[in-house]
């Protein structure tokens, strides 16, 4: 099998970045480095890598990520990367021992650019659902419904992650949906292994899905980039997300009440009823 690169993102996760070196380094199919970027110039994550550098039989490398982010962080690991595979996992995140055997073989077989598995998303402490990718998928197709790749389930051709241009750190939320979507406007093709060998974790604390006036912007310029190309229920969903997040956040009772009446418009005035009833 061809050389696997791992970029592992980090940002002040110290105790969870160890347990993610940790499910890297049980693969079945052993990579031929590991890479660390860290945009926090963290002491604590610095000698985690140390310490895993002085264990592992792969080479650990720690990475400053000045810029900060998590899509400069993807952008400047793959940079940095010598494997023809790229696999990315977020600090957060984990794979079980077969994922990178399984994602590199079917990529071989297949003669893909890209391969997604499925995975196991802890929305919160006590539920857990299996999520697959559907195959098949265009680049429009692709915004008719949620998708299940994210930044820790896939493995693609450096070469092709190269030529699409990475993670655009413009992109704030959904920046792994964005980056499906133009992998396929590229003319990249893919494949899906369904069973759930990447588990996407819950945890306390500051994380890209929580619900703040930056997630609201960034949910914004998603529908500006993609609006067009999306189902009336994605658009609906994501802009009642949106107004729903910027209602939590305003102190204006106006504000608030031309918030309240645009919910009202996404929703439609019987859902926005019966979600009103069910709280």
């Amino acid at each position: 099998m061809q050389a696997v690169s791992v970029v592992i993102p980090t940002h002040l996760r110290s105790h969870l970045l160890r347990e993610s070196i940790a499910s890297v380094a049980a693969q079945t199919l052993q990579p031929a480095e590991l890479l660390i970027v860290d945009d926090a110039n963290d002491p604590a994550t610095q000698a985690v890598v140390a310490e895993a550098d002085a264990r592992l039989p792969f080479a650990v490398r720690y990475i400053a990520n000045d810029a900060g982010g998590v899509c400069h962080s993807r952008n400047k690991g793959a940079q940095a990367a010598t494997g023809q595979w790229v696999g990315f996992l977020d600090d957060d995140d984990l794979w079980h021992p077969p994922f990178l055997e399984r994602l590199v073989g079917l990529a071989g077989q297949k003669r893909v650019g890209l391969v997604i598995s499925g995975l196991l998303h802890h929305e919160d402490e006590h539920s857990v659902k299996p999520r697959a990718q559907l195959t098949g998928l265009t680049a429009d197709t692709a915004l008719q419904q949620n998708g299940s790749m994210t930044g820790s389930n896939f493995v693609i051709d450096r070469a092709a992650y190269h030529r699409v241009g990475g993670f655009d750190p413009a992109v704030t939320v959904f920046n792994d949906w964005d980056f499906f979507v133009r992998v396929l406007d590229a003319g990249v093709t893919y494949a899906v292994d369904p069973e759930p060998l990447a588990e996407w974790r819950f945890h306390p604390g500051d994380r890209i899905a929580t619900p703040s006036l930056r997630r609201a912007a960034g949910i914004g310029f998603f529908l500006d980039r993609h609006g067009k190309r999306m189902s009336k229920q994605v658009w609906r969903d994501l802009e009642t997300t949106m107004l729903g997040i910027r209602r939590i956040h305003t102190k204006s009772r106006f504000e608030k009440l031309i918030l309240s009446a645009q919910l009202v418009r996404a929703h439609g005035p019987v859902r926005y009823l019966k979600r009103i009833l069910h709280r």
